[in-house]
């Protein structure tokens, strides 16, 4: 196996590459470039309804639109307090999930709760580092799909 070094630039361009096409992999948005001006537009739906529309001289509207939808997220615990997911409702991320004969009885007995984004946890990069305390919102920071998984106490 050969090994590149890279540059820390070079680096963060690459994760900035992978962030935005996974972010289009997932939402699928509609990018379009404007021949008279040169500007990019990119629009970003759920089930018909524009969650966020963005206008840039470069493709940095992707990140802008990502920027967006990452705002409109909200964090929650289900069943356990450590187990916690991002999305814009409790009912969008149990249906992505848990099974639906679940979704009753964690709605019904209150089996969820919202979280503060400004809520420390501790975190590990892999299972034999030290812990390091995160905010929910540094966590959120390095998403680019919802709802998923922020943190769960099994990792």
């Amino acid at each position: 196996m050969e090994h590149v070094t890279i540059s820390k630039p070079e680096y963060d361009y690459l994760v900035t590459q992978a962030k935005r096409m996974k972010f289009i992999n997932h939402y699928k948005p509609t990018l379009v470039k404007e021949a008279d001006t040169g500007e990019y537009s990119i629009s970003v739906d759920t089930m018909g309804i524009i969650d966020t529309l963005r206008y840039s001289r470069d493709i940095e509207c992707i990140d802008h639109a990502i920027k967006d939808v990452r705002e409109m997220q909200k964090a929650f615990w289900v069943y356990e307090e450590t187990e916690i997911y991002a999305g814009r409702t409790i009912e969008e991320i149990l249906h992505a999930f848990y099974p639906e004969e679940e979704h009753e009885e964690i709605l019904r007995d209150n089996l969820y709760g919202q979280v503060d984004l400004n809520q420390k946890y501790p975190v590990k990069e892999d299972s034999s580092s030290i812990a390091i305390e995160k905010t929910i919102k540094e966590l959120l920071e390095k998403m680019v799909t919802f709802p998923d998984m922020v943190l769960t106490s099994y990792d």
